[in-house]
This record gives C-alpha cells, structure tokens and sequence, in this order.
C-alpha cells in the first residue's frame, strides 16, 4: 500500500522539518509530493535538495497560491492507494503513517482516517495563539447515524488521509476557500460534509499525531488576525451551504440568544468579546460569498457567471 503525503508549501523555512518527519516514518512505502507555490529562493532550494536525497520526494511548482489548489495539483500527480495531508509548518509523529494504514487495513469499509493536531508549546509571559484539533476514538457511519455525527466527533484539515477511490468519489478541495484564498478557512470542512452526504465512513483517533511545530501566532494583532481569517472562511462557508440547502446552514454561526450571551459575557469575558468580533467578519464572509459566488452541482464554489 503505497501512501502518497500531499503537502502545499509556501514556507521555506519550515518546510524542512516536516520533510524530516516524514522521511523518519516507520512505515516506509510513502512518497512525498510538494506543491510548491511561488518563487520563494529558500523554499525552491530546500525541496530541490531534498528531491535529490531522496527520491520519493517529488515537487511540482505553482505560479498560483491557494491551499486547495495547491493540493488538487498535488493529487493529480499523486501514485498513492492512499492519500495522506498535512501543512508545511507541522511535523509528524513517527508512527503517523503506521497508524493510518493500520486503520485502513482494520476497517476496510472506512474512507477517511483523522487524527490530533497538537499545539506547540508557548513561550513563557508571551500573548500567543496556535491552532489545535484533538479527536475522539470513533468510527462515523453517516449512513447508518442517519448522518448525524456523535458528539465530540470533528476533524481538520492538517491531519487526514483518504483512499484514492473516495478522494475521487467525493471531489476536489474547493479552491475558493482555505489559505491563501479571499476565504482563509474551512476548505477542509467543506470536504468533510461533502464526504459525510455521500456515507463515507470515517475514523478520528487520537493516536494519529501531527504537531503543530510552527503554527504559534505570536501578539495580539497576530492573533486577531487569525480568529478573523477563521470568521471569514466560516461565513463563506455559511454562504455556500445556504446555497447547498444543507440542514446545518439553519445552525452554522448562529448568534447566541440574548441570555446566552449575558451568561457567556459575565463568566467567559474574553471569550465573548472575541465572538463578537468574529461575528462581524463572519457576516462579512458570508456577504462576499453569497454576492460573488454559486456552487456547481459537485458541490464546488465558482463565480456567478456575469451573463
């Protein structure tokens, strides 16, 4: 079973690290495939040197950016029965492969298997942020739950791998959302509702690890920055499951009620301010979307046509 890890890069200078992880995996029938985007020196050296040391490291290079589209191109030239994303500034435990074989060879039904990003660790009296995702043990089966997952059930995009027949049964990533779009976030989530309509089973365990290595955002604008990249991408993805008429756009960015957020404000203040400034860019990102943008009958964003 050959794993195919599909990465998107603009980071020169954490790429390599991520690089080692995979090369350090247990599992050793893996190749690496980098879509490469940009011109960035330091990044075109790094891969190119690594392509040399190891031949299962393959790039391709993009003029375009965007996260999606970056790891669309990358599993167009993808050999692998399975298909394994991660992001440039994480690295991977050394059994993150073996475990996702292992539970594709367990459960030969499950199509998606997920597991933690962990967080990195913060520097001493420093104001930081640093993206996380911490799964439950569990094997969703949307078709027999009548598609409504248990609670605690969720997964990111940083850590997951799909078998090649579900990747094209499901569709691409939808390259309107994500980093390095207008719409920062929730490509992955797209994917993930995508796939539950369709019944593919899925699996989150905690014992698949990806670390965070690099993703500690540093201040408070630094921080704000990436709650309001986080609004903007939920907005739109608001947008396009109104579009879609899928049962979770009744809920998605629902305001609290009135007492829920007196309750909230009084026992969770931060918290609370930080929801009322992410409602503000998730009204923006729905808007932009809504105005701007249709879905195809793939379930993938395009541009309103102007005819």
């Amino acid at each position: 079973m050959l794993v195919s890890v599909c990465v998107g890069s603009v980071r020169g200078n954490t790429l390599p690290q991520l690089i080692a992880s995979i090369v350090a995996q247990e599992f050793s029938n893996w190749e690496l495939v980098i879509a490469v985007q940009g011109r960035d020196p330091a990044l075109l050296s790094s891969v190119e040197q690594q392509s040399q040391r190891d031949p299962r490291i393959t790039h391709i290079g993009l003029e375009r950016f965007g996260k999606s589209y970056a790891l669309n191109e990358a599993v167009k030239v993808a050999k692998g029965d399975i298909l394994a994303f991660t992001d440039d500034d994480c690295g991977a435990a050394s059994d993150w492969l073996t475990t996702i074989v292992s539970c594709f060879t367990q459960e030969p039904a499950v199509g998606i298997v997920a597991g933690d990003l962990i967080a990195a660790p913060g520097r001493r009296l420093s104001f930081s942020t640093c993206p996380a995702t911490y799964t439950i043990e569990c094997v969703y089966r949307p078709a027999a739950e009548n598609y409504v997952a248990p609670p605690g059930f969720y997964w990111a995009g940083a850590n997951f791998a799909v078998r090649r027949e579900v990747m094209d049964k499901v569709g691409p990533f939808d390259e309107y959302l994500g980093p390095g779009t207008e719409f920062p976030a929730a490509e992955d989530v797209d994917f993930a509702l995508r796939a539950e309509v369709l019944g593919v089973v899925m699996w989150t365990t905690p014992k698949s690890v990806i670390y965070h290595a690099f993703g500690r955002r540093y201040g408070f604008k630094n921080a704000l920055k990436l709650h309001r990249g986080y609004a903007i991408g939920s907005g739109a993805l608001g947008g396009k499951l109104a579009l879609w008429g899928h049962k979770l756009s009744k809920v998605w960015g629902r305001k609290p009620r009135t007492d829920e957020f007196i309750t909230g404000f009084v026992t969770r203040f931060p918290r609370s301010l930080l929801e009322v400034y992410e409602s503000r860019y998730y009204k923006i990102g729905k808007s932009r979307y809504l105005s701007r943008f249709e879905i195809d009958s793939r379930i993938l964003s395009r541009p309103k046509s102007t005819a």
